[in-house]
């Protein structure tokens, strides 16, 4: 977990036990939010992880609205533009939804029961694991605005992959919750949202908004073991991700080495 200035969400997501019980490695995948408030120092230290590529799964206007400050042109941007709405899903049930704890949690788990199958997902979902076959999985950076739901998804495929535990998987995504420091910044960002959205938003709303959920990840789990059999069959038929990929990826991305402990063990 690099503990960046303007940088939030940051870590390395190796370091789990994957098949065989053999550890991811390290060094390899990083994940993050947005890289807009990246301070000089930020971008110093994040030049020095080389990575390759970076695969940004926000939409156009969210790049627009807050422009990655890093990387530079020397490391290969994935964007997509697939599926532009007008305003982004969760900025316009901020402005009309059901600003309930209830209301929130139920939007949160029909925007997950959506994630694996929107055009945009898929075309950079499999560009990820194309790229990470391509560069024998040099280092890169996955990311979206918050780094929790879409990226969060996309590194539970990745980790699944690996063969790390579907326990594992979980605690990765639930790691958010601490690294981004939610309860302790839900004041602040209760004051910034309801600028934008110009409404009142309850503090108890905010909370699973800013936050995630085993039960997020859970629902977009559902609707793929539920169309396609297994994360693996979802991989292989919409992604591209075939048994010979996977086989590489797991020889390019698994070390004959201890993982990195448990963080929430330490």
């Amino acid at each position: 977990m690099l503990a960046l200035e303007g940088v939030r969400n940051f870590r390395d997501f190796g370091g789990w036990r994957g098949l065989d019980g053999v550890a991811v490695r390290t060094g390899r995948l990083f994940r993050s939010a947005h890289f807009h408030e990246a301070t000089e120092a930020d971008m110093a230290t994040l030049d020095g992880l080389g990575a390759a590529f970076i695969v940004d799964l926000r939409r156009p206007g969210e790049r627009a609205f807050q422009p990655n400050r890093w990387p530079g042109a020397r490391v290969e941007q994935v964007t997509s533009d697939e599926g532009e709405e007008r305003e982004a899903p969760h900025i316009a049930f901020l402005r009309n939804g059901d600003m309930t704890e209830a209301g929130v949690d139920r939007f949160m788990v029909d925007l997950y029961r959506g994630l694996p199958h929107e055009a945009r997902h898929v075309a950079l979902f499999s560009g990820y694991f194309r790229r990470l076959d391509a560069t024998d999985a040099a280092p890169s950076v996955v990311h979206c605005a918050a780094g929790k739901d879409r990226t969060g998804l996309l590194c539970a495929l990745t980790l699944d992959l690996l063969g790390v535990s579907r326990e594992d998987v979980f605690t990765d995504y639930l790691l958010t919750n601490t690294v981004a420091q939610v309860e302790r910044k839900l004041p602040m960002w209760q004051a910034w949202i309801e600028a934008q959205v110009g409404r009142h938003v309850p503090i108890e709303a905010l909370r699973p908004f800013l936050g995630v959920r085993a039960g997020y990840l859970e629902a977009a789990i559902a609707v793929i073991e539920d169309r396609h059999g297994s994360l693996a069959g979802y991989r292989e038929a919409v992604l591209g991700v075939d048994a010979a990929m996977a086989d590489r990826l797991r020889a390019a991305l698994l070390a004959e080495a201890d993982p990195a402990p448990n963080p929430l063990e330490t």
